[in-house]
């Protein structure tokens, strides 16, 4: 029933994004809208790598390889530092930013901490925010990272 539940919230949540309406009374040429999508596209790369690279650096330090460990926390929020040089943020969408963050942080942290770590990739711990829910909750964290991926991933789509 709960994963019934979670794929008929999924399914909604790409329904509710592909359901906005876009500005089209303003005409740009095919060189802008590439340029467009290769921003959006820019975003979900940036995010995620920072995200990833930022999962490594924890379980790196976690395993007692702190040097290792370091480098890739710098490189994480290096590559946070450097987006706004990379990609040209929209200040009247500042929100739909964050939350896609959120959401591929959601997402993709934990997999990359329990990878570094050589535990299983669904594995829940007793410490972290994100695990004491999936405990309370009694549920697989393999749905719910689903979820915030597909809506981490389509909040630059269709929103930036």
């Amino acid at each position: 029933m709960k994963t019934l539940l979670l794929l008929v919230l999924l399914f909604f949540s790409f329904t509710c994004f592909s359901q906005c309406l876009k500005d089209t009374s303003r005409v740009v040429n095919l060189q802008s809208v590439r340029q467009e999508k290769s921003e959006r596209w820019k975003v979900i790369a940036l995010y995620s790598g920072s995200i990833i690279l930022n999962g490594i650096g924890d379980g790196l330090n976690g395993s007692n390889q702190k040097t290792v460990g370091h480098l890739f926390n710098a490189a994480s929020i290096g590559a946070l530092l450097l987006s706004p040089a990379l990609f040209n943020y929209q200040k009247d969408n500042w929100i739909w930013y964050i939350l896609s963050y959120t959401c591929l942080r959601a997402a993709l942290f934990d997999i990359a901490y329990n990878l570094t770590r050589n535990l299983p990739f669904n594995y829940i711990g007793s410490t972290s925010i994100t695990d004491k829910a999936y405990n309370s909750l009694g549920v697989s964290p393999v749905f719910p990272r689903a979820i915030f991926f597909a809506v981490g991933f389509a909040i630059p789509l269709t929103k930036l």
